[in-house]
């Protein structure tokens, strides 16, 4: 246990987690700053980190080594969240557009941009 605790390993600060539409319209609706220079997905990361850096170190101190100069649990920090996207249906619209584009059907290219344009 003791040689697990002091070991790093990628499992010890990797999580992957879904979110669901509804919260991310949840937070859209009661945090989005649309006054704010920072892109709406610049935002969303950092309510991300603040959210569970602040639940994370609130949580019971698990014995661990880490302490602050009080003798106190450091605070939890997160330094990297990367996103990833329900987006495979416009990677693959794009690709068809790509061999229209390469077979020079440009009449198609024009209904398929179109397309595109109309889901997003």
């Amino acid at each position: 246990m003791d040689w697990d605790v002091k070991t790093i390993t990628a499992g010890d600060y990797s999580i992957e987690f879904d979110l669901s539409e509804d919260a991310y319209d949840y937070w859209r609706d009661h945090y989005y700053d649309k006054t704010n220079v920072l892109p709406e997905n610049a935002q969303f990361k950092l309510y991300l980190q603040n959210t569970l850096e602040d639940r994370l170190t609130a949580c019971p101190n698990q014995g661990f080594e880490e302490e602050d100069e009080n003798g106190e649990s450091a605070k939890i920090k997160i330094s990297q969240i990367t996103m990833a996207y329900n987006n495979s249906w416009i990677v693959n619209m794009l690709t068809k557009r790509g061999t229209l584009i390469k077979t020079e059907k440009w009449e198609k290219v024009s209904e398929i941009n179109q397309e595109i344009l109309d889901k997003i």
